[in-house]
């Protein structure tokens, strides 16, 4: 859903005040560190440290890309980008998933819900040379909803439960959406 916001409303167009000269794969192991952390922290009970390392690896994963996209990009950073951006929702879903605020096989049918879906984007690239990122939810969806149900949960013990419940759901529905275009992707070579 985020990523069809239109350009000139883009809120990641505020982010270029933040865009330095700098390696954007140095961002990218930044960013996958902070998941990490945020893992912990939900593995911890510390949620709101949780949710704030969650907001902070999806700007430093927008950033990475707003860096790349002005300074250049190469094949492997994308390939970085692809697979830290993996290697951090598995950190930070493992850590909900062994945390107290939502049942672990709840939160491992999340992640694997979730890995379904990018790995629908990546084979619809490896077969016909385009990705797909559409349907119902992509990454900065995920992270908007774990972050403001985690906020939420300091309020109401069961916010992060119910988000993580509509990731896996709305997860489901992008895999069958995904799932659709690149079999008629491939219909249509």
């Amino acid at each position: 859903m985020l990523e069809k916001v239109d350009k000139k409303y883009d809120p990641r167009r505020f982010l270029d005040i933040f865009v330095i000269r700098i390696d954007p794969n140095k961002i990218t192991t930044l960013a996958l560190i902070v998941a990490i952390i945020a893992g912990y922290f939900f593995y911890s009970g510390n949620i709101l440290l949780a949710a704030i390392f969650v907001l902070l690896n999806g700007f430093l994963d927008v950033l990475d890309g707003r860096i790349a996209k002005k300074y250049g990009t190469t094949k492997f950073g994308d390939f970085l980008d692809h697979t830290v951006d993996r290697l951090a929702d598995v950190a930070i879903l493992v850590g909900i998933a062994l945390s107290e605020f939502v049942p672990v096989e709840l939160g491992f049918a999340a992640l694997v819900s979730l890995l379904l879906v990018s790995y629908l984007g990546t084979q619809s690239q490896a077969i016909t040379h385009k990705r797909v990122y559409s349907g119902m939810v992509g990454r900065a969806d995920r992270l908007v909803i774990i972050s403001i149900a985690s906020i939420l949960n300091i309020f109401y013990g069961k916010a992060l439960y119910y988000g993580i419940w509509l990731i896996l759901i709305l997860s489901i529905f992008t895999f069958i959406q995904r799932f659709l275009i690149c079999k008629n992707t491939i219909k249509s070579s």
